[in-house]
């Protein structure tokens, strides 16, 4: 039986996005962080806490997903199509707290660093060449 999860991202004390999936939650998180297609981009080292409630189905995620997502207005939820307010009180769910010292985070943040690092290093010789052809000209 899969899952159907619905999370929710904090920078800090602020509620910044709330997402579901019925894949693992690891692995859309680092979809998330890793700049996936199709996921919303998150900074990894913004993440203060990541709540989750895991639902019996799809159905049921989905109406608690854009509920929380009207009720609570997480800046990173742009894409959501309705503006209008709610007219209707779900009963609250209770929410678990991923635990953030799971060693794939390190593993994540070490795999950003070096992307990271690589890109500045690309740049950099692309800088270097275009010097370089100023020079010759």
């Amino acid at each position: 039986m899969s899952k159907h999860t619905l999370y929710k991202i904090f920078y800090g004390n602020q509620l910044v996005y709330i997402g579901r999936t019925n894949q693992s939650l690891m692995s859309r998180i680092r979809g998330h962080v890793m700049n996936k297609p199709m996921h919303r981009i998150i900074a990894l080292n913004c993440i203060s806490k990541i709540e989750y409630h895991e639902f019996d189905s799809e159905a049921d995620m989905f109406l608690y997903e854009i509920y929380y997502i009207l009720l609570h207005k997480p800046p990173l939820n742009v894409d959501d199509k309705s503006k209008d307010l709610l007219t209707v009180k779900l009963p609250p769910v209770d929410f678990k707290e991923l635990d953030m010292h799971n060693p794939l985070f390190q593993k994540w943040k070490k795999e950003i660093e070096n992307k990271d690092s690589k890109s500045t290093s690309v740049k950099n010789d692309m800088e270097q060449i275009q010097n370089e052809r100023r020079k010759l000209i």
